[in-house]
């Protein structure tokens, strides 16, 4: 069996998630117990014990989203079920390229980490919004010159961000406006945005010493919003991460409506699919009996 797999960002993150897998499949605990050895002590009760806002933290949400659905791919893909493709919104493609084969675990964890650290200490004071309703390019047309489009989500969602007396500005403005909503998001900084680039500078010494290879399946880029395949290419992409938008409806595209599998807690982008024409018909798989559904059919 056959299906596109997809990764979750952060925002998903739930405490417990990715227990039960620890508990009863020996592939997945595997990669937790890796993890654990590459990471400070108590690493796996950060998510398995944690509450839900010592899990929102970047430095411990992004670590342990990278840890918990490369397990569960993991476990999927020994269950018999084989990636046709996989692609993964922001955070989320990193497992994507992990699954990929384009990337090891082992050099993955140790990126995501400084990732985090970076998204947590390296940012400027800001914040993001969801607006709801509106077209991206109405959207965009009004925005002021300092809030920019972090991620377009689906025809029906857009990502908004920015410093946070500009970002408050725009939302006002767009409050008055046709859009059913505009919510503003529990983020820490203004990510996917021109505010994000010392970060990104930082970042890059560490991804330009990362091992990348060609995918051994399809991976389409958040970044692009189209299949990659150069392993350069992928590397300057990634680089270009922090400071560019998701360009997810472009990523649902170009997935196209086959059927797929939305790996790792909640259902974020099986709702978004559902929004967004030509997408992939997604099933979430969050817990060991999802995964078993799916394998049974």
């Amino acid at each position: 069996m056959m299906r596109f797999f997809l990764f979750p960002g952060q925002g998903s993150q739930r405490p417990g998630m990715g227990q039960d897998f620890y508990d009863r499949s020996p592939v997945a605990r595997e990669i937790f117990d890796t993890a654990a050895a590459m990471s400070p002590p108590g690493f796996l009760d950060t998510f398995f014990a944690s509450d839900q806002e010592t899990l929102n933290q970047t430095r411990i949400a992004q670590p342990a989203l990278l840890t918990v659905e490369v397990a569960i791919a993991r476990h999927l893909i020994t269950s018999g079920i084989q990636p046709a493709g996989c692609a993964g919104h922001s955070l989320g493609e990193i497992p994507a390229l992990v699954i990929a084969g384009a990337l090891a675990f082992d050099d993955a964890l140790p990126f995501v980490q400084e990732r985090a650290r970076l998204m947590s200490e390296d940012v400027p004071e800001g914040g993001m919004a969801a607006v709801i309703g509106l077209a991206p390019e109405t959207i965009e047309a009004m925005l002021p010159r300092e809030v920019q489009i972090a991620n377009y989500n689906s025809p029906e969602q857009t990502i908004i961000t920015g410093p946070s007396e500009a970002l408050a500005d725009a939302i006002s403005a767009l409050e008055a406006t046709e859009a059913k909503r505009v919510i503003p998001l529990k983020v820490s900084g203004p990510f996917h945005s021109k505010f994000m680039q010392h970060a990104s500078d930082q970042l890059r010494p560490l991804l330009e010493k990362l091992p990348f290879a060609p995918p051994s399946v399809r991976f389409v880029s958040s970044i692009s919003g189209a299949e990659e395949t150069d392993p350069e290419a992928i590397r300057a992409l990634l680089i270009r991460q922090l400071v560019q938008p998701v360009r997810w409806t472009h990523v649902m595209q170009c997935v196209g409506p086959m059927d797929a599998l939305e790996i790792g807690p909640g259902a974020v982008l099986k709702g978004l699919a559902k929004r967004t024409p030509n997408a992939p018909r997604i099933t979430a798989i969050d817990t060991l009996e999802e995964a078993g559904a799916v394998g049974a059919e």
